[in-house]
Order: C-alpha cells, then structure tokens, then sequence
C-alpha cells in the first residue's frame, strides 16, 4: 500500500476522504466546488455573495455547497476569512487546508454534529486585514457587518436553531460588536459561546478548571447537536 503523501496538508482528514479544497494541493477539488456553488440550497446564499462582493468591493469567500447538505440547523461562527478561505480554496468549508478546519473537522467526528446539520461562516464576511485596504479595525468593520449577518440568517435553508460563536479574544468582541453584548439568542436562535478552534488556542487550558478549550469545544458541539435532534 502506498503511504500517502502529506507535502503541503494542513487538513488530513479531509486530505484522505479526498474532500481537500486546497488550489496547491488539489486543485481539481476547488475547481469542482467552485462548478458546484450555485447548487442546491446553498447556492442562493453563493448569489448573495456575488451581490455582496458587487456592493462592497471585499473579498468575500463563497459558501461550501456541501455544508448543510440536509438543513442550515447551526451556524458556526469565527471572527473573518483567514488566508485559506480567501486564496487557497475560495470557501468557507471544513475542507480547508488549514489547521483550525482539521481541528473541527476532529471534533464534529468525535460529536453528534454533522457538517450536513451546519454552515461555517464568519461575523465579518471579508478580511478585515486586508491589505489592499486602508487600516480599519474588527469592532468597526463587524459593526458594518450586522446587516449583512442579519441577511445571511434569512438566506439560511431551514430553521436555524443556535448560533457557535468561537473565538474569545476575536470572535466574541466581533459579535458583540455587531450584535450586542446581552444577546443570548439571535433571530430566534440559542447563541452559544466556546473557544477558538485554531491550533494556537485549542489545547490552552481552560482558567480555573483541569479542561482545555477542545474540551469546551466538544461540550459546546454537543449540546447544540442535542438542540436540534
């Protein structure tokens, strides 16, 4: 049996499930994404992002169309594109080649969520670093972004029932920004607050408790799945 090789794989679950969207590493599977994006129930949301882009001259990612296969129950939340989503593969997907999509994809193997239950997406749909840009900061540009939040939440196929919000030092500040700090639902949906997925946070202990934020994490993964069973 040939090993496989790993060169360049930050994602290696879904490097050998063959789902990798990578434009380096497997180019053909960003390309067939890319020709699938206005399928289904998520491609309206892909059209959105087409008006999006057109509106506010961001680069926005598109939505994975193999996200919420079944209904959009959950929305995953992080606080913008990082450089994976906005150049190597062009989506907001759990089939990026990035640690922190490696890290999630671990833990929704380890719960009851499934990627055919969820859409990954971020408080700010562009990069808010951008460097094509003038300085701006995350508290004005996800205060600019509630509308479009608000928009993405009435596209969404189904009933959402509950909103992951993840990331203390990012992605909290960001929603709170955009939202508001008291908010414990959000267009009728539980909001549910947990640790950053990424590799610099996610086996950091928990202050005052003998857990790790991947701990948190898969409590907060289980109690949504509970939700919306």
């Amino acid at each position: 049996m040939t090993t496989p090789t790993y060169r360049g794989v930050r994602n290696r679950i879904a490097f050998d499930r063959g789902e990798l969207l990578s434009n380096v590493v497997t180019p053909r599977n960003v390309a067939d994404r890319m020709a699938e994006r206005y399928n289904g129930a998520i491609g309206e949301l892909n059209r959105w992002v087409d008006d999006v882009r057109a509106e506010t001259g961001e680069s926005v990612p598109y939505f994975d169309p193999r996200a919420a296969s079944e209904c959009a129950k959950v929305l995953m939340l992080l606080q913008d594109p990082s450089g994976a989503a906005d150049g190597e593969s062009g989506f907001i997907s759990l089939h990026n080649n990035d640690r922190t999509a490696h890290n999630v994809y671990q833990l929704v193997e380890q719960t009851s969520l499934r990627y055919a239950d969820y859409v990954p997406w971020n408080v700010i749909p562009w990069w808010v670093a951008d460097p094509s840009k003038p300085a701006r900061t995350l508290h004005s540009q996800a205060r600019r972004a509630r509308r479009y939040l608000e928009e993405v939440v009435d596209l969404l196929p189904g009933d959402l029932a509950a909103v992951i919000v993840m990331g203390k030092t990012q992605t909290w500040p960001a929603w709170k920004a955009a939202v508001g700090p008291h908010h414990k639902r959000f267009r009728g949906a539980e909001v549910v607050f947990t640790a950053h997925p990424g590799p610099l946070s996610i086996n950091q202990p928990v202050k005052d408790t003998d857990r790790r934020n991947r701990d948190d994490i898969a409590a907060a993964f289980k109690q949504v799945a509970s939700l919306i069973q």
